[in-house]
C-alpha cells in the first residue's frame, strides 16, 4: 500500500525528470488516497537524449525516491488495536469528559495488547442535518482509511442513530459498543444488530423528584425548567410523560424554552415552598446555547428554592443532587464490553448487567443550605463535598498523642507501684512455695527437676524412695528407667524422648517394680521451664490404687457385658434350638433316605451322592448357628477388626429370625449399598443389635401382629456411617426419653435395666454414639453412628 504523500512526490520527479507534452494524454492510475493520480506516459514520447550514465543515475535516483516513503510509512504503521469513540455532543460536556475518564482508567494498567482510543464528536445539537451527516461520514471514512477501529463506541443515543444509520458506509460488521444510551431509547430502536450491545442507563427522572419531596416534606409546589432546542423539547415531553406517572399530590409548573433572563427573573420569586427540577438545557428562549450543567448552574444561582437535576455532572454546580448514575461507571461499563470483543468473545456471549447502577448523590453544602439531615440519607448515597471533622481529619494524630501520654502515665504509675510490687511479689513467692511443699507431701506428689544436657535427675521426696537416693544426689535417666516395668519401658522412653525433641508435655503413666517384686502404677508429667531449653521439671504421683480401681472396674464390666449376652442368649433359647433343630431334621431325613436306597439291588449312587451332599451343607449350617452361638457365649476380649455393617446386620437378623416369627414380629431392612467398613468388635456389636432388636419387639408385643413390623436401615454420609433400629411400639415417654441409657432404669417388669446402659458403653468404647427418639407416626428409633474407617 503506497501512501499518500509517496505519490505526490514520485508523481513530481517523474514530471520533472520527463515533461509531459500537453497534446498527449496521460493514463492514469488511482491509489489509495482519494484523488491522487500517478501520471505516466508512453515510451516513444520520451525525448531521446541522454547517455548511459544519465540513464542510470536517473533510474537510482528513481528507486531511491521511491523506496524511502515505503520505509518511512511502513515504519510509522500503527502496531495497536484501534477503538474509535464517537460522542453524540461536544468534547467539553462534562459528562464526555466523565465517560472518556472512565474509559482510559480500565485501560491504563499494563496488558499484553496496546489499544489506541480515538475520540470524535457529533455535535449536538449545534449541528444537524443529512448534508452534515455525510460531512462527517467522509470524514470519518477517510481519516480512519488506514487505521480502521475493531470497536465503535456510540456515546450517548444520538450517535447510536447515527452510526445505526451509516455504518455499512463507514466501517461494515464493526462491533458498536453503545453508552450513556436510556433503556426507553435502547427499546424504541429495537431489534439491535447481533453485534451492538451495551449497558442502558435509566436517568430516574421519577426518583430524583420523589426523594427531592421526601427531603422537602413542605412542598406546595414543584417546578420543571427545560430549554427550547429539538432535543430539549423532546426531553421536556419526556419529562411531562413522566410526571404525569407519578402520584405527588402537589402541582406542576412547567417553565419551558424561556429566555435565561425571564427565567431568572421567574425563580428568583419561587417561594420557599417549592421544588425545582431540571434536566438542564442546550438552548434558550432568546437562542443563546448552553451546556446542560451551565444551564443547571445558572437556574441554580438564580432559583430561592432548592434545585434537583437527574446527572451526576449537575453535581458541584449549585444542583442539591438526584437519583444519578455515574458517567465513569457508565466508561467502566463500555470499556469492559470493549474488553471482551478485542478478546474475541462473540457480542451475544458478553457477561454485561442489565443497566448502569443508579444512587442517591447530593451536594452536602447544598443538603446543609436546605436543611436536609445525615439521618435523612440513603445508607448507600454518595456524598460530595462534606469537609471532614476535626476527628476525621486528625483521627490518626489524636489516637498517636492519646496513647502517648496514656503510656506515660502508666509508666510513672508502674514506677511509683514497682517497688510495692516487688516486696508483695517476694512475699507472696515465699508463701507460695510452703504451700506447694504442703500440699505435695498431703497428695504423695514428688517433684522432679532433669538437666537434660548433663542427664542429670533430681527426685524429691517419694521418687527418691523408689530409687534409693540421698536428698542431693542426682540420677541418670536411665537409672530412673530401670526402675519401671519391663512392659512399659519402650513407652516412657519414647515418651520423654519425644517431648525433649520436641519441646512438649511428657504426660505418661507406668508401672514401677519394687524390692519386693509388687508393682505400683505412676503418673509423670513434665514440661521445659521457662526461658530453657535444656531444663524440665514436673511431678510424679502414686496412682496405684486408682489404677487398680480403673482396672477392677474393666473386669466388672466385661463381665457383665458376657452376662448380659449370655441372658439374651437364654431369653432365645427356644429359638436357638428351633433353628438347630432344622439342619438336624434335615439331616436325619437325609440319612434315612440313603439307607433306603442303599438297600435295594441296584442302588442309585448319584442320588446317594446328592443326599450326602445335602447332609454336608446342613452340618456346615448347623455348624455355623454353633460357631455364631459360641462366640457370642465365649468370655473374652473385644478384638478389633474391619467390619462390614450390612454382613453383621443380616447375620444377626438371621440369628434372631425364628424368635422374630415366634413373636409374630415382621421385618424389612433397607441396607445402603457399598457401605464403606468400621472398625469394631464383631461380638460386642453383634450383641448392640441383638439388644436393640429383642427390646423392639417387646415394645410392639401389645400391639396388633399384623401392626408388629420392625425396620432395619444402614445408612453413610462423608464422615459416619449408621445404623436405625426402628419399631411401632408404644414409643418412650418424653419425660423418660434422657433416661433410657440410665444403669438399673427399665420400663419392662423383671427387667435389670442394665441392656441399654451396656449397649451404650459398648458403642463409646467404638468412639460412636447411641441415640433414641420417637417416630411421628408412633413406635421409637434407635440411631447407633460409627466414625468411617480411617484408611491405613
Amino acid at each position: 500500500m503506497i501512501p499518500a504523500q509517496l505519490t505526490v512526490s514520485l508523481n513530481s520527479y517523474i514530471t520533472h525528470l520527463h515533461p509531459i507534452p500537453m497534446s498527449v494524454p496521460a493514463r492514469r492510475h488511482p491509489v489509495n488516497h482519494p484523488g491522487t493520480m500517478i501520471c505516466s506516459t508512453p515510451r516513444r514520447d520520451m525525448p531521446e537524449t541522454g547517455s548511459t550514465h544519465g540513464a542510470l543515475v536517473h533510474l537510482v535516483m528513481l528507486l531511491a525516491c521511491f523506496l524511502l516513503p515505503i520505509a518511512t510509512a511502513c515504519a510509522q504503521q500503527p502496531t495497536g488495536r484501534n477503538v474509535l469513540v464517537i460522542f453524540s455532543n461536544d468534547k467539553q460536556l462534562p459528562a464526555n469528559i466523565e465517560v472518556e475518564r472512565g474509559l482510559r482508567e480500565s485501560f491504563s494498567e499494563p496488558v499484553d495488547r496496546d489499544v489506541d482510543f480515538f475520540t470524535e464528536f457529533l455535535d449536538d445539537p449545534a449541528f444537524t442535518g443529512e448534508a452534515y451527516e455525510q460531512t462527517i461520514i467522509t470524514y470519518l471514512r477517510d481519516k480512519y482509511a488506514l487505521r480502521k477501529p475493531e470497536v465503535l463506541v456510540a456515546g450517548g443515543r444520538p450517535a447510536l442513530d447515527f452510526l445505526l444509520r451509516h455504518r455499512a458506509q463507514l466501517f461494515p460488521d464493526v462491533p458498536v459498543v453503545h453508552l450513556a444510551v436510556a433503556r426507553d431509547a435502547i427499546a424504541k430502536v429495537q431489534p439491535l444488530p447481533a453485534n451492538v450491545v451495551g449497558v442502558p442507563i435509566d436517568y430516574d427522572f421519577g426518583g430524583t423528584i420523589q426523594q427531592a419531596l421526601r427531603w422537602h416534606p413542605g412542598t406546595r409546589r414543584l417546578v420543571v425548567v427545560t430549554g427550547a432546542s429539538a432535543s430539549d423539547r423532546r426531553l421536556a415531553a419526556e419529562t411531562r410523560a413522566i410526571i404525569a406517572g407519578l402520584d405527588l399530590h402537589v402541582p406542576v409548573e412547567y417553565l419551558a424554552g424561556l429566555p435565561s433572563d425571564a427565567l431568572a427573573e421567574r425563580l428568583q420569586h419561587l417561594g420557599g415552598d417549592a421544588v425545582v427540577f431540571t434536566p438542564g438545557y442546550f438552548q434558550d428562549g432568546a437562542d443563546r446555547v448552553f451546556r446542560p450543567r451551565e444551564s443547571a448552574a445558572l437556574i441554580a444561582e438564580a432559583s430561592n428554592a432548592p434545585v434537583y437535576g437527574p446527572y451526576s455532572t449537575f453535581i458541584g454546580a449549585g444542583v442539591v443532587g438526584g437519583q444519578m448514575p455515574s458517567y465513569q461507571e457508565m466508561g467502566r461499563q463500555a470499556a469492559k464490553a470493549i474488553d471482551g470483543l478485542l478478546d474475541g468473545v462473540l457480542p451475544a456471549a458478553l457477561d454485561l448487567p442489565a443497566r448502569v447502577p443508579s444512587h442517591v448523590q447530593i451536594d452536602w453544602r447544598q443538603a446543609v443550605k436546605w436543611g436536609i439531615s445525615e439521618d435523612m440519607l440513603p445508607a448507600d448515597a454518595i456524598v460530595h463535598f462534606r469537609a471532614p471533622t476535626f476527628w476525621e481529619r486528625y483521627r490518626s494524630q489524636a489516637l498517636f498523642f492519646s496513647g502517648v501520654l496514656v503510656l506515660q502515665s502508666l509508666l510513672i504509675a508502674a514506677l511509683l507501684v514497682e517497688w510495692r510490687l516487688r516486696r508483695r511479689t517476694v512475699s507472696a513467692l515465699e508463701e507460695s512455695e510452703r504451700r506447694m511443699n504442703l500440699a505435695a507431701r498431703a497428695a504423695r506428689l514428688s517433684m522432679w527437676v532433669w538437666d537434660v544436657g548433663r542427664d542429670k535427675i533430681w527426685p524429691l521426696t517419694e521418687l527418691r524412695e523408689y530409687v534409693g537416693l540421698s536428698k542431693a544426689q542426682p540420677v541418670r535417666f536411665d537409672r530412673v528407667l530401670d526402675t519401671v516395668h519391663p512392659a512399659d519401658r519402650e513407652v516412657v522412653d519414647s515418651a520423654v524422648r519425644r517431648a525433649v525433641a520436641r519441646d512438649e508435655e511428657v504426660d505418661v503413666e507406668y508401672r514401677v517394680l519394687e524390692p519386693d517384686g509388687s508393682v505400683r502404677w505412676m503418673a509423670a508429667r513434665g514440661r521445659a521451664e521457662a526461658g530453657s531449653d535444656h531444663r524440665m521439671t514436673g511431678v510424679a504421683l502414686d496412682v496405684t490404687v486408682r489404677k487398680e480401681a480403673e482396672l477392677q472396674a474393666e473386669k466388672d464390666r466385661a463381665a457383665l457385658t458376657h452376662m448380659t449376652r449370655v441372658s439374651m442368649m437364654g431369653q432365645m433359647s427356644a429359638s436357638i434350638a428351633h433353628q438347630l433343630n432344622q439342619p438336624l431334621a434335615a439331616i436325619l431325613g437325609n440319612a434315612e433316605a440313603a439307607r433306603k436306597i442303599l438297600r435295594r439291588d441296584q442302588p442309585d449312587l448319584d442320588e446317594v451322592r446328592e443326599i450326602c451332599e445335602d447332609i454336608i451343607s446342613e452340618d456346615r449350617r448347623a455348624a455355623e448357628i454353633i460357631r455364631r452361638l459360641g462366640a457370642l457365649f465365649k468370655h473374652g476380649e473385644m478384638h478389633i477388626a474391619p467390619l462390614n455393617l450390612n454382613e453383621l446386620v443380616a447375620e444377626t437378623l438371621d440369628l434372631v429370625r425364628t424368635e422374630l416369627a415366634r413373636r409374630h414380629v415382621g421385618t424389612a431392612t433397607e441396607l445402603a449399598p457399598w457401605l464403606p467398613l468400621i472398625e469394631g468388635g464383631r461380638v460386642q456389636l453383634q450383641q448392640v443389635l441383638l439388644n436393640l432388636i429383642l427390646n423392639a419387639a417387646d415394645a410392639m408385643s401389645q400391639a396388633a401382629p399384623p401392626q408388629r413390623k420392625l425396620s432395619i436401615r444402614t445408612e453413610c454420609d462423608d464422615s459416619d456411617v449408621r445404623v436405625h433400629v426402628i419399631d411401632r411400639g408404644t414409643g418412650i415417654d418424653p419425660q423418660d426419653i434422657r433416661r433410657v441409657f440410665d444403669a438399673f432404669w427399665s420400663t419392662k417388669a423383671g427387667g435389670t435395666g442394665m441392656g441399654l446402659a451396656i449397649c451404650k458403653s459398648i458403642i463409646t468404647a467404638h468412639r460412636g454414639t447411641l441415640a433414641a427418639s420417637n417416630n411421628p407416626e408412633g413406635g421409637a428409633t434407635f440411631v447407633v453412628t460409627w466414625p468411617l474407617r480411617q484408611s491405613v
